[in-house]
């Protein structure tokens, strides 16, 4: 499958600064740009800054510097670190997460919850809602309350349908692997459910990709947008791509040690091997991978297969 109204392609990079970029997130990258490039669509750099306590100045700079390296650029976003945090960061459209919030306030799907996801695994067997506190939660007031979150109810059945990119139609039961999920954190801000797909709407993404990791989180966002009024962010297409994975068989993470991209930069080491590993992804012919030396060479061959 391949998204039709190539004219009209609008996708995005969107890192977290919570820590410096490994390869499995250079490789996200490059596929996004790719598919932009290939297809005449348009690219927005959006960095998600909303998690205060792990965000860091220098993990903003490491953002630019790695698209620097692989040789990405973009069409819409901050030019510099500078510029991300006087007008780009997630802080500035605060009112637009609240906003959206505060429609599902008021349909009545919200309700307060103080339980940690430990709590609720631990109590789900004796909980007449599985994968829920809706049996004991607190209601909901709109004045906010320290170390309560808002989770939204999530129905038996709740089955979301979605077009991959490469897999076709997904369908995913959202009750019974996210349960009722959280809306607004026990800080007060928005999750990242929420603030991802009000930035996705308010940017007019329509092609997004992302790892495995995050194919419930599809599903999740699906649903919100049917109950916050966003009726075109189900034509989006999404690609869930393969994780890198480390010598153990586990995700590469930021949080877990992951050999950061920078050690690649100050060591002089060529990111071709990354540009192939996202032709791999992208199911190139495997005779077309090895030739590939460049950024063009990988636009090339998507063409070319598609």
């Amino acid at each position: 499958m391949i998204y039709q109204d190539i004219s009209k392609l609008h996708t995005r990079i969107a890192p977290t600064p919570s820590g410096f970029l490994h390869a499995g997130n250079g490789i996200s990258f490059i596929m996004t740009w790719a598919i932009a490039r290939a297809f005449n669509g348009s690219i927005l750099l959006r960095i998600d800054d909303l998690d205060a306590q792990r965000m860091r100045p220098e993990y903003v700079e490491d953002i630019f510097r790695t698209l620097d390296w692989l040789g990405l650029d973009y069409d819409k976003g901050p030019s510099s670190p500078d510029n991300f945090f006087q007008n780009f960061s997630q802080h500035k459209r605060l009112n637009l997460y609240a906003e959206a919030i505060d429609g599902l306030l008021y349909s009545g799907l919200l309700y307060e919850c103080r339980c940690s996801r430990k709590d609720i695994r631990l109590n789900s067997d004796n909980n007449l809602y599985p994968n829920t506190c809706r049996g004991h939660h607190l209601g909901v007031n709109a004045e906010f309350k320290n170390e309560t979150a808002w989770r939204i109810r999530v129905d038996n059945p709740t089955l979301v349908v979605f077009n991959d990119w490469q897999k076709g139609s997904v369908s995913i039961p959202l009750e019974g692997v996210m349960g009722d999920f959280v809306i607004r954190q026990k800080n007060g801000l928005p999750s990242y459910q929420i603030a991802s797909l009000v930035d996705d709407q308010y940017f007019d993404i329509n092609f997004i990709v992302r790892g495995t990791d995050l194919l419930y989180a599809t599903a999740a966002q699906i649903f919100l947008a049917q109950h916050i009024g966003y009726p075109h962010f189900a034509e989006t297409i999404f690609f869930h791509h393969p994780l890198a994975v480390d010598t153990e068989g586990g995700k590469l993470s930021k949080s877990g040690g992951a050999v950061a991209l920078k050690e690649w930069r100050h060591s002089q080491r060529s990111p071709i091997e990354l540009y192939q590993k996202a032709a791999a992804w992208l199911n190139l012919p495997s005779d077309t991978i090895q030739s590939i030396t460049c950024l063009d060479d990988l636009v090339l061959s998507l063409q070319n297969k598609y």
